[in-house]
């Protein structure tokens, strides 16, 4: 686990240390559930971004063409030569 030293005003911890106590946790663990909670939000808003691009593409939101349909007038490679 990683350690971290931060600089809050003399008020601002006051206010965490009695957060933390009313929690009953250490002040660390308080702060670091804001840690936790932040990796979440992150981790929620991509799965919010990918599941409306989902949505979108269900909804046939996506005028992008697919694979198929850009390779459809594609022509053959050529057979490689051998050395």
């Amino acid at each position: 686990m990683g350690q971290v030293t931060i600089y809050v005003e003399d008020g601002a911890l006051d206010a965490a240390k009695r957060a933390a106590e009313r929690a009953k946790v250490s002040v660390s663990q308080w702060f670091a559930k804001f840690a936790v909670e932040e990796k979440q939000k992150q981790a929620q808003g991509w799965d919010d971004f990918f599941a409306e691009i989902d949505r979108l593409r269900d909804e046939g939101g996506d005028d992008f063409p697919s694979l198929e349909e850009i390779r459809v007038h594609e022509v053959p490679d050529s057979p490689r030569e051998s050395w």
